[in-house]
């Protein structure tokens, strides 16, 4: 309930708006809006919503929980202790995944995204609570043991909640890395900074995530210590299908992602001797270079309109192109599929000239400097590994330089030239990607819709930066995977709350494909972005509903998008609030 609020400060009135609710069953004061002296409320009531609170998100993700219950799974798994108020670790668990699936940020942030929104109105709490030390207090609860519990009953609510059918089954496997931050290093004696960033760099935690094919909803998945295990992985690709298989998921084909760091070839061969089972091989062009030579004027659009860059209305330099053949690999003809991303190699080829610059201004500036040293050849050598060191930096090969070193008057002058052919050898690999299969049946769009676009995983997992400038769905300003804007940043540097938190990833990217799902079932083609980005923009603001001037929080103006996805909920919007149908 909202309400005016009148303070005297120093003789003078001041008024604000301030909202009550009952908290855990006590009246709190949940938000409070300063709005001026009495001379300025009239007018500042007349302009419209004073405090606008993100509603939408938050309200669809709730109804989603209602059907899987995640706290009071957790709850009966690891009860609540006795005399402890505020949320259980359930419910912090959730506040956790929520905020993950909508608007990821650190533990000690939790409390301030929380405040922007209408929490308060959909599931009350108190906000201090949110703190990261709670977190800490509450996670340490939860074993090794505990959490496997924990994963098998919420897949099991998950497989439950969709159709009776076989599924056809998607894994990936990749590596995450918790890179150190300089916060982490405050106040810390040198011994101390040195020992923890060794420690952080070779912290490694590999994850196996296995999901359905249509809409990319996560069935299970399985963490590793010390990384994904590129060797014998097959053993444990069926252990993991032996657990899905425990938790009552039928099983159509299984089609593995196979990243370039996997050890390919023992993993091929098992899945040739198996029915069901399948696989993609993603490579880097350098692999196979023999295919890159092949003209881009022999490349095709990519056909269907899934993803920003394979839509219809694309420019046509933007498309995906496609080349399709057949090559030996692992002793045995297999389908390949060679991809040009136009937009992915104008950006490489961008910064290789950025880079190029810099390697071209460095040297030529140290070689100036030492032009006039009495011990040339030193000096020579200096410049070749200064050439040498910055090449490793940037990333590029010194021999994309030629360096002439030229006597006069007793000095050197140094002519710099780039080696054309090993540019053009370097450039001819951009924006290509070479995919292998032995799924003859599928079309060349479900091939790379499914380990480009669809997978959620990708290679640069440890690499926020990189995956966001390289990988091809999502939007323009963000192109990582929906479950790389869960997960990264990680904000935690131990593995027991990186595995607590690689969960609470895992559910958020469940219940925002779970919501695609039930938006495409009602014929509502939205991805989890689409719909969250709708979600986001519906709030509710303090108004001044009634006759006589009293003050209401109510929904703004809800668009036919908004309303379409409510509806699929079962809600509509009836005087400002939602309402059952």
């Amino acid at each position: 309930m909202a309400h005016l609020y009148k303070k005297l400060k120093k003789g003078h009135e001041y008024f604000y708006i301030r909202e009550t609710q009952r908290v855990y069953g006590k009246p709190t004061t949940i938000n409070q809006v300063y709005l001026g002296t009495a001379d300025k409320v009239e007018a500042a009531l007349g302009k419209g919503g004073f405090s606008p609170k993100e509603f939408g998100s938050i309200f669809a993700l709730n109804e989603l929980d209602r059907e899987v219950d995640l706290a009071g799974m957790i709850n009966e798994i690891l009860p609540p202790k006795k005399r402890v108020r505020g949320p259980s670790l359930g419910e912090l668990v959730f506040y956790a995944a929520l905020n993950r699936a909508i608007a990821p940020t650190s533990k000690r942030q939790l409390a301030n995204w929380y405040e922007t929104t209408d929490i308060q109105r959909i599931r009350p709490l108190r906000l201090e609570s949110l703190n990261s030390q709670n977190f800490w207090n509450h996670w340490d609860r939860i074993s090794d043991l505990d959490l496997e519990k924990i994963k098998a009953a919420f897949f099991k609510k998950i497989n439950a909640l969709l159709p009776a059918q076989k599924h056809r089954l998607i894994i990936e496997a990749a590596d995450i890395s918790a890179p150190p931050k300089p916060s982490v290093f405050a106040d810390m004696p040198q011994p101390d900074q040195d020992f923890l960033a060794e420690h952080l760099a070779q912290q490694k935690l590999g994850l196996a995530l296995i999901t359905e094919w249509s809409q990319g909803i996560p069935l299970y998945y399985q963490s590793y210590s010390g990384g994904v295990p590129v060797t014998g992985f097959y053993d444990h690709l069926e252990h993991l299908l032996g657990k899905v298989s425990n938790l009552g998921v039928g099983i159509e084909d299984v089609t593995l992602l196979v990243n370039q760091e996997m050890d390919a070839a023992p993993i091929i061969e098992q899945i040739d001797a198996k029915d069901g089972m399948h696989f993609i091989v993603s490579y880097a062009p350098d692999v196979a270079p023999e295919l890159t030579e092949i003209s881009l004027k022999d490349f095709r659009p990519l056909p269907g309109n899934r993803g920003i860059q394979l839509s219809p209305v694309a420019k046509e330099d933007e498309k995906i192109l496609f080349y399709e053949t057949h090559a030996t690999f692992w002793k045995q003809p297999r389908r390949v599929v060679i991809t040009f991303d136009p937009k992915s190699f104008h950006k490489s080829y961008q910064d290789l000239g950025k880079k190029v610059q810099r390697v071209r201004k460095e040297t030529l500036a140290l070689s100036q400097r030492q032009a006039q040293e009495a011990n040339q050849a030193s000096a020579i050598e200096s410049i070749k590994t200064h050439l040498a060191q910055l090449c490793l930096r940037l990333k590029i090969s010194p021999d994309l330089f030629q360096l002439n070193f030229v006597q006069e008057k007793g000095q050197f002058r140094l002519e710099f030239q780039l080696d054309h052919r090993q540019m053009a050898s370097v450039v001819r690999l951009f924006g290509k990607n070479i995919l292998i299969t032995d799924h003859e049946d599928w079309g060349v769009e479900e091939i790379y819709d499914t380990c480009v676009t669809r997978a959620v995983l990708g290679p640069e997992l440890g690499n926020a930066k990189s995956a966001a400038n390289n990988r091809p769905n999502g939007n323009a300003k963000d192109n990582r995977s929906l479950f790389q804007k869960a997960l990264l940043p990680l904000y935690h540097w131990t593995d027991s709350k990186i595995r607590v938190h690689l969960f609470v990833c895992v559910v958020a990217l469940d219940y925002l494909t779970l919501l695609s799902q039930r938006l495409a079932a009602k014929g509502i083609i939205m991805t989890p972005n689409e719909a969250m980005e709708e979600l986001r923009e519906l709030r509710t603001a303090i108004y001044a509903k009634d006759p006589d001037g009293k003050l209401k929080r109510v929904l703004e103006e809800v668009n036919d998008q908004q309303a379409a996805i409510l509806k699929t909920l079962g809600y509509v919007v009836e005087d400002g609030k939602v309402a059952a149908l």
